[in-house]
């Protein structure tokens, strides 16, 4: 039945960050994806070894145990932000399960420009902080997962620090399919993750998105 009833989008009542996260929480436990069965492009069914196949293995895991967030795009292939793509393709996010990352998601997206900023650098001028998520890019095909923490000035107060916010880099398969109108119009999507369980992290599919661009 809860098929039927999936006609109607998510309710948004507070327009805030933190609101639309909220209501697409509510409307996935309301709606859970189920099974689902997830489609592999060639380029990854020719690569068994590649790290992304864990997609595959732990989709079940992820769509029943996982959390929805935030993630900002370092990078992903420019074909995914055209109209007329009909591929899946990779790309490599930033996310964060902290609760300060549900209200101010933007973080993410000054973290990421940072570190993209340091693409093909000589490891010599590239801070050691953000030395191992700058070689990870510039590969392109490494798939490596990287879990770090950082501190953040309070928005609410700038004289007091956030401290040991959880920040996750990794790559992930972008279906054209579950993308609203099958175009990425933003460096914001929301994913599915579940740290601990799997180091895959699969993004939303688009039904369960409350808008189709998000501009944090």
């Amino acid at each position: 039945m809860a098929i039927f009833k999936k006609k109607t989008a998510p309710q948004i009542t507070d327009t805030s960050c933190k609101g639309h996260i909220e209501a697409m929480r509510k409307y996935y436990r309301d709606y859970p994806v189920g099974n689902r069965t997830l489609p592999k492009p060639l380029w990854i069914r020719l690569h068994k070894k590649d790290p992304l196949n864990a997609v595959y293995r732990d989709k079940d895991i992820i769509f029943e145990k996982g959390q929805i967030h935030y993630a900002y795009i370092i990078q992903a292939n420019e074909m995914l932000f055209s109209k007329g793509n009909n591929l899946d393709l990779p790309g490599v996010i930033l996310y964060s399960s902290h609760p300060f990352a549900d209200e101010y998601p933007g973080f993410l997206q000054m973290l990421g420009n940072e570190i993209a900023k340091y693409k093909g650098c000589p490891v010599e001028e590239i801070p050691e902080q953000f030395r191992e998520p700058a070689r990870i890019i510039t590969d392109e095909v490494d798939r490596s997962c990287l879990d770090f923490t950082i501190d953040i000035p309070d928005p609410e107060d700038p004289e007091k620090m956030i401290t040991d916010v959880d920040v996750h880099l990794c790559s992930v398969i972008f279906f054209h399919k579950d993308i609203p109108d099958h175009v990425l119009q933003s460096p914001f999507v929301p994913v599915i993750a579940a740290p601990g369980l799997s180091p895959a992290v699969i993004v939303l599919p688009g039904e369960y998105w409350t808008s189709k661009v998000y501009d944090l």
